[in-house]
């Protein structure tokens, strides 16, 4: 896993190396002591990455297309989140080749027909 929420108890590492007791941490970021705001942070033992509201995470990735519904557990939320990051929707043809189609469309309509 990439996210977990943390627990409000665990110390953060941060990727510069840089160390959070969790009081620390709260500190830094005083939303995370809201009451039912739940912080999403980085995995594994550089678990400092990242510092989101879950709500806020979840809500984008569903409206960007992620499989979240109201059913799915925290941790279904974000393996779902995950799995969307990991295989995006096909964005579809690019500026530059709908600008290519529409220049070569105009130009095969430009020739002067045979008949």
């Amino acid at each position: 896993m990439r996210y977990q929420i943390w627990n409000k108890t665990d110390n953060i590492i941060t990727p510069s190396g840089a160390q959070f007791t969790a009081s620390e941490w709260a500190d830094r970021y005083p939303w995370s002591k809201l009451p039912g705001v739940k912080m999403v942070i980085s995995a594994g033992p550089i678990n400092g990455g990242c510092a989101l509201v879950f709500a806020d995470l979840a809500e984008r990735a569903k409206k960007a297309g992620a499989a979240i519904d109201d059913g799915m557990t925290d941790e279904e939320v974000l393996a779902a989140i995950e799995a969307f990051e990991d295989n995006p929707p096909d964005p579809g043809p690019s500026v530059e080749e709908r600008t290519a189609a529409a220049l070569e469309f105009l130009a095969m309509n430009s020739l002067p027909d045979e008949n």
